[in-house]
């Protein structure tokens, strides 16, 4: 009987050494939430997604979902409250350039003039050929140049730094992008880096979708830093 119970004691105490070891014991209700806080630093944040026809639909939507599970709130953007059409850019050994076809729909949440860039915690640009519509807007420029203004968190993929220079001088930033609009970042005199991730400051760019694991993890940095 007391052997067994030495058993039970042993086998307790082995567990709770392996689970402290791996940072998992069992704690109470109070301590347990606190975690929860610190582990998610951009909870209740505000962040605008920018995207215009045919922006690129994963990335869209990876950003959206990232932020979701975080417990941050993003928020939809277009030139106007609609459905609107995302597309998938892909890559093809036969052609030189990427392909484009139809991907999924999503519903826009507010437009663009009716946005208050100081309601916002955050702005991503996802890549596609949304940004060279939404670039063309004088509301996204002001949107944009607001949170570069105020060194806010800006997060632009792919071809999302075309709004980026289109809103404010990118002298001497480190930027990265879609290598097809590398002549476009250095004629506006940023240094264009072919790396995944880049953060200069409060802003964090990307090349495209195949690098949005190491690029949602330093924008949330980031964001949680402000």
């Amino acid at each position: 009987m007391i052997q067994r119970e030495l058993n039970k004691i042993s086998r307790r105490q082995a567990i709770t050494a392996s689970l402290g070891a791996a940072g998992i014991l069992a704690v109470g209700p109070t301590t347990a939430r606190a975690q929860r806080q610190r582990s998610r630093p951009v909870r209740g944040k505000r962040v605008l997604i920018a995207i215009g026809e045919f922006s690129e639909g994963l990335e869209t939507y990876y950003m959206i979902y990232r932020l979701m599970e975080e417990g941050a709130v993003p928020v939809v953007a277009a030139s106007e409250v609609k459905r609107l059409q995302l597309v998938v850019h892909d890559f093809d050994p036969q052609y030189s350039n990427y392909t484009e076809k139809l991907g999924y729909l999503i519903e826009t949440q507010v437009a663009y003039k009716d946005v208050d860039p100081a309601a916002y915690d955050g702005l991503l640009i996802p890549g596609g050929r949304g940004p060279e519509e939404i670039r063309q807007y004088d509301e996204v420029l002001r949107i944009v140049a607001y949170f570069m203004d105020k060194k806010l968190p800006l997060g632009a993929m792919c071809h999302g730094p075309q709004v980026v220079y289109a809103a404010r001088p990118i002298k001497g930033r480190r930027l990265a992008a879609y290598h097809g609009i590398r002549a476009d970042v250095e004629s506006a005199g940023g240094v264009f880096v072919d790396e995944p991730v880049v953060v200069d400051g409060s802003l964090v760019t990307s090349r495209g979708w195949p690098d949005l694991p190491y690029f949602m993890p330093k924008f949330l940095k980031v964001l949680a830093s402000k």
